[in-house]
């Protein structure tokens, strides 16, 4: 699908990216089996506006360059399968500024690519891409919710994020209870720390009594859904998680 002839004209044609994207080096190190750089690479589209392009055309090392790029094509490999899968892009405020004020989509691209690009965990690099590509599609994503999930991602690790994600498997199911830490901590001693820091955010339900069941809130449910997490690595430190607490089953 041809994204420039569907995308708000708060999209264009951009440079300001193209030439890193394009660069062999690049190429050599992202291959790029859909042929969405060789045949699309005059539909790749930033937002406008002077502090994207100053983002963009700051002095970067070559791994921010690597991760940069590698955020945009995310974007625009996932925003197209959106399409395809006939989804239609928002028709709302998201793409429209009060007076004296930037778009909202525009604020938000430039955050993905900056938390992008800081990130040492390259593997969650996709997954603000996907956040952003699923808000552009996605009303139910608020910009003030796709801000506060772009601060989510870029705080916790890629294991926090697993561990969320199995809550997310376990779903209202879930047998484990907040005084069971003490068990999960026999298998993994970080996951005291994880399960509170989720709680603190809203993504695990708070507990007030012991036997408070341990369950991933609604806000959690969309996060995880909103960047797609996917787990690339094996993590069997976490799988104590997934037994849902065999004493009570």
């Amino acid at each position: 699908m041809n994204i420039r002839r569907i995308l708000p004209a708060v999209f264009k044609k951009g440079s300001q990216i193209t030439a890193a994207a394009t660069t062999p080096f690049f190429q050599a190190l992202i291959p790029d089996p859909t042929g969405i750089i060789s045949n699309s690479i005059e539909v790749l589209i930033t937002t406008t506006g002077e502090t994207i392009a100053d983002t963009l055309d700051r002095n970067m090392s070559q791994q921010e360059v690597i991760r940069t790029n590698k955020a945009y094509i995310y974007f625009v490999e996932k925003l197209e399968s959106n399409l395809n899968q006939g989804l239609q892009i928002r028709n709302d405020d998201f793409f429209r500024s009060p007076v004296g004020y930037r778009k909202p989509a525009e604020e938000l691209f430039e955050g993905m690519l900056i938390k992008s690009r800081n990130q040492y965990e390259e593997a969650k690099v996709e997954f603000f891409s996907n956040l952003y590509a699923n808000g552009c599609v996605d009303t139910t994503l608020s910009p003030q919710m796709i801000s506060l999930f772009i601060l989510i991602l870029d705080r916790l690790s890629f294991n926090h994020l697993d561990v969320l994600n199995r809550f997310e498997i376990l779903g209202q199911g879930s047998l484990w209870q907040s005084n069971d830490v003490y068990t999960l901590q026999k298998e993994n001693p970080l996951l005291p720390t994880c399960i509170e820091e989720l709680k603190n955010l809203n993504l695990i339900a708070p507990a007030f009594w012991g036997d408070s069941l341990l369950i991933i809130t609604n806000l959690g449910k969309k996060f995880i859904k909103s960047i797609e997490f996917k787990n690339i690595f094996e993590l069997p430190h976490n799988d104590c998680i997934s037994k849902n607490n065999p004493a009570r089953s």
